[in-house]
């Protein structure tokens, strides 16, 4: 290998790269006075390998996935700002974990004009250096590329003598549409020489379906990429601390093994006489992890999806339907689904339409809200109780409305859900319990009765039934319901076939082409027939009449 050659290739490739047919002796680099077709000049600095922080803990579970990656076409890795997808594949090239040369090139918003992103692309190969064909040329226009051009490429790569990988970090920045079908092209023309690593916030446009169907993609996660109790612990000592056990699963478990928030709570431990603490309870609103949420994640947002995250903050689980009471809008589930899609701390639930935040992400979001808009957490709770209400989610509903400081309204819901649908079981049980353990004495539903309710059917007192709560009979006590009085009308089986299904108000009327006020009078006069006050009791009541 030549001196340059050298120079060019990462640091522990020199003993591999030398029997290569494809490093061979250039002249010096050109890049400094090549320009992109929009007329900039092309920035060295984006074909080098990023440096590796010192304190960087080697994971081999994930080097190896890599390098077994690289034996196929495409190896994809994605994951939310700070995951440490950089600096996994940075160390992989740095360390000889490719098998073979490794072409590198970080991309920037200003790299997204097809033009201008395979100009770089080129220059990368020349850079590092490998031999193309001159006749690949170089695009002539920075808004388009020629598509004969990248069929000079494929046809250049497919000859080479040896496969050869090319990472391209923060893809995310090039969104183009006709980036990635170029790509996808050269990736399926080049043949087995070209081994494409993309980093990215979010999935390509690539036809990544294709290449599942055919089990040619390698896919690294943001949760393959979360730390284990003990990295977590490499990594602690790493920054000269000596953390407990404990310690470092309270930061795992506290960030999800998110490596850009670990790192920092590691900077912020050397700075304290009480690490262990620390970790137990550090203050995020005045900590570099908010500053770094902050600005990578909502700063980055518009304005309507800054004020979503914000309101929707105070919730264990966000619905777009309930996003949209807590905002006044009506484009929560898109806005949702945008945040699920770019990894921006949004994740799904499962196969369906409620969706979480991480915990960090929640913290800082809170204390936002808390700083920047006082008073309005309370009404939130409210407006989110009230909903989970509506919608027969009690122990949600109680614990929002004691948020708000509502106790008398959280006691009641419970007590009036005991008494309908009988205990409450398993795990609401001990959160209905951890909840009321706070409740103030002098509420008046704060009454012998509420632990009873809460973990078995009341007993009788003094030898006698159990009164009725909120003038609805015990199930062990009075007597049952009695029967409708008034029979039911035909729309208002309508209307409450409808809400058995969870449809909304507005849901409902444009079902049934009638108004959202006559709906609201036909759920009244539901609720007064069948001797209830809610929706899911009325559900419950007209299935037991067989009404339903």
């Amino acid at each position: 290998m030549s001196a340059r050659a050298d120079r060019h290739a990462p640091s522990g490739w020199q003993d591999t790269a030398a029997d290569s047919q494809m490093v061979v002796a250039m002249p010096p680099s050109s890049t400094g006075s090549q320009l992109t077709p929009a007329g900039d000049p092309l920035l060295a600095a984006k074909f080098s390998v990023p440096v590796i922080p010192g304190t960087f803990v080697r994971r081999k579970r994930l080097l190896d996935r890599l390098t077994e990656g690289t034996a196929g076409p495409l190896t994809l890795i994605t994951g939310p700002a700070g995951a440490g997808k950089t600096v996994l594949a940075a160390s992989w090239a740095a360390r000889a974990a490719a098998a073979h040369p490794v072409v590198w090139l970080t991309l920037a918003d200003d790299d997204s004009a097809p033009g201008v992103f395979w100009t770089y692309v080129l220059e990368a190969f020349r850079h590092h250096p490998v031999t193309l064909s001159a006749v690949v040329g170089s695009p002539a226009r920075a808004d388009s590329v020629d598509h004969s051009l990248l069929v000079r490429f494929a046809s250049a790569l497919a000859r080479l003598p040896e496969p050869v990988v090319l990472v391209l970090d923060g893809l995310d920045r090039v969104p183009d549409r006709e980036v990635a079908s170029g790509l996808d092209f050269v990736l399926r023309h080049a043949g087995a020489q070209l081994r494409l690593v993309l980093i990215s916030r979010v999935d390509p446009l690539l036809p990544l379906h294709r290449h599942r169907a055919e089990g040619s993609i390698c896919e690294i996660r943001g949760a393959d990429l979360a730390f284990t109790r003990h990295e977590t612990a490499t990594l602690l000592r790493r920054h000269g601390l000596v953390p407990s056990a404990e310690t470092a699963d309270t930061l795992t478990r506290r960030t999800e093994g998110w490596a850009a928030g670990l790192r920092l709570c590691a900077l912020a431990m050397q700075q304290t006489d009480d690490p262990a603490g620390f970790a137990r309870s550090f203050a995020l609103s005045q900590s570099a992890v908010a500053d770094y949420l902050l600005a990578e994640v909502v700063d980055a947002q518009p304005a309507a999806t800054q004020d979503l995250l914000v309101r929707t903050s105070i919730l264990d689980r966000v619905h777009p339907r309930l996003a949209n009471l807590l905002t006044g809008r009506e484009d929560a589930e898109g806005i949702l689904a945008a945040l699920t899609h770019a990894n921006a701390f949004v994740e799904p639930i499962g196969n369906t339409p409620w969706c979480r935040f991480h915990p960090l992400f929640v913290e800082v979001l809170q204390t936002y809200l808390r700083s920047h808009q006082p008073g309005l957490e309370p009404k939130l709770h409210r407006l989110a109780a009230h909903w989970f209400s509506e919608t027969g989610l009690i122990v949600e509903a109680a614990e929002h409305a004691a948020a708000a400081g509502d106790w008398e309204h959280a006691a009641s819901l419970v007590l009036d859900h005991v008494a309908l649908c009988g205990p409450l079981n398993g795990p609401d049980t001990h959160r209905m319990e951890r909840l009321f353990a706070g409740m103030p004495a002098d509420i008046p539903e704060a009454s012998p009765w509420l632990r009873q309710l809460l973990a078995h059917r009341p007993e009788p007192v003094d030898g006698h039934p159990p009164e009725p709560v909120n003038g609805v009979p015990h199930p062990d006590g009075g007597p049952a319901h009695p029967a409708p009085v008034e029979r039911l009308s035909d729309r208002e089986c309508d209307v409450l076939r409808q809400a058995a299904q969870m449809m909304s108000t507005e849901e409902i009327a444009s079902e049934l082409y009638v108004s959202v006020n006559t709906v609201k009078t036909h759920l009244r006069s539901i609720y007064r027939k069948l001797s209830v006050s809610r929706r899911r009791d009325a559900v419950r009541r007209a299935k037991e009449f067989h009404l339903l």
